[in-house]
Order: C-alpha cells, then structure tokens, then sequence
C-alpha cells in the first residue's frame, strides 16, 4: 500500500512538472535565434556559389545541427503537452500524428541544406564549364529535395498545431485563448505557403518558426504556471 502511494506520488509529480514547459520555452527563442543565424548565399553565380558552400559547410553544419536538436526538444515538449491533455482525445491523437511526420520530414530537409548540399559541393569537381553545370543540376535537385521537404513539413506541423489547438478551444480561459491563438499560428502559415504568398527561403522559414514559437510559448507558459490541461484520474488506495 505504501509503495501505491509512492507511485501515485511519482506519477502526480511528473504531471505536474514545469521542466518540459522551460524546455519548451527555451529550446522555441534558440530556435528563432539559430535562424537569425542561418547561413544563406549572396550571389547567382554558380563557381562563387559553390565557392561560399564549402567555405561556410562548417558553419552550416553546426547550425542546422543545434537546430535540428532545437527542434527535437520542442517536439518533446509538445509530447508533454499532448500527454497531459490526453492521448484519449481524438484531436490530440491527430495532432500528434500530422506534427510528428512534419518534424521527421522538417529534419530531412535540414540534412539536405545543412549537410548534403555543403558535402556535393566540398567533394565534386568544379574546375570546368561542364563540372559547373554539373554541379548545378545537382544542387538544384537538392534545392527542389530541401523545398519540398520544408513545405511538407510547415503544413504537416501546421496541421497538428491546429488539431492541438481545436481541442484547446472546447475549454475556456486561457486554454481558450491558446486555442484560438494556435488555430491562427497554425493556419495562416500554411494558407500563406499554398497561396504562394510565402517562401521557406531563409527569410521565410525565419518568419514561420517566429510564428510558431509564438505558441510554442503560449503552451509553454500553461504547464510551466501548472494549468490543469486535462481531467487526471487519481488512484485512492484503500485504508
């Protein structure tokens, strides 16, 4: 009977942590702040593109790993979130799912940018006109792999904010109003991204991860003030 105790205990505890809402806030303002640093080309010109790849591949690689892990850590904490609001709500399933593909195909794309593009452009030759044609029908089907990848991913994670969201704003109070925040967070990206109205340049894909940070807080701050996200069934042990 002690030991049921102590397991209850164990487990309200763990429920009612705050460390995954600090990791979740901590891990979404690094990750805006690693996009400001993002290395990005500044020229047209094939050679002196090639050129400023493998000058800046340490860097990129650096870069896109600390991001990749950022992006992990925020993932964490959204599975946190989804586990105290309860996996036994449809919504918070679905979310789960569509925003699990889009971090999985989000993390391909940044192996794309952040690795494969320096490593073909460290490792090919480029000292003629037809390696440098070469190279650059290698680099824009990286480009279209990198693009196609971060598009997938935007909407997908977009998809599971706004499940999440949806769920969110059947309660009141500031579950409501984290609810309805997400379902913006969640849609406009996406929609701007369909319509055209947005590219995952780096400026662009800066401009959704601010945005979804925005919610990623806004989540981070109710288990983090300990909001009771959700019905908790208690164990009573018998006297």
């Amino acid at each position: 009977m002690q030991q049921d105790s102590h397991q209850l205990v164990s487990l309200e505890s763990h429920r009612t942590s705050a460390a995954p809402g600090i990791v979740l806030m901590a891990a979404s303002l690094l990750e805006v702040l690693g996009m400001l640093h993002h290395p990005s080309l500044h020229t047209s010109d094939v050679a002196q593109a090639i050129e400023q790849m493998t000058r800046f591949a340490t860097l990129s690689g650096v870069v896109h790993g600390v991001l990749i892990t950022l992006m992990l850590l925020i993932a964490y904490g959204l599975v946190e979130f989804a586990l105290r609001r309860g996996l036994l709500r449809p919504l918070i399933r679905a979310g789960g799912i569509a925003y699990g593909c889009g971090v999985l195909v989000m993390i391909g794309a940044g192996l794309v940018s952040g690795f494969i593009v320096t490593g073909v452009a460290s490792l090919v030759p480029h000292a003629t006109a037809v390696d440098l044609q070469v190279n650059l029908q290698i680099l824009l089907l990286c480009r279209v792999l990198n693009q196609s990848c971060a598009n997938f991913a935007v909407v997908a994670m977009s998809i599971g904010i706004v499940c999440w969201s949806l769920d969110l704003c059947r309660n009141s109070g500031s579950l409501r109003a984290v609810g309805v925040l997400g379902c913006l967070v969640g849609l406009v990206p996406a929609l701007a991204l369909m319509f055209g109205e947005i590219q995952l340049d780096v400026h662009g894909m800066t401009e959704v991860v601010a945005t979804q940070a925005a919610w990623n807080i806004a989540v981070a701050l109710l288990i983090i003030c300990r909001v009771p996200l959700g019905s908790v069934r208690r164990l009573v042990s018998a006297p």
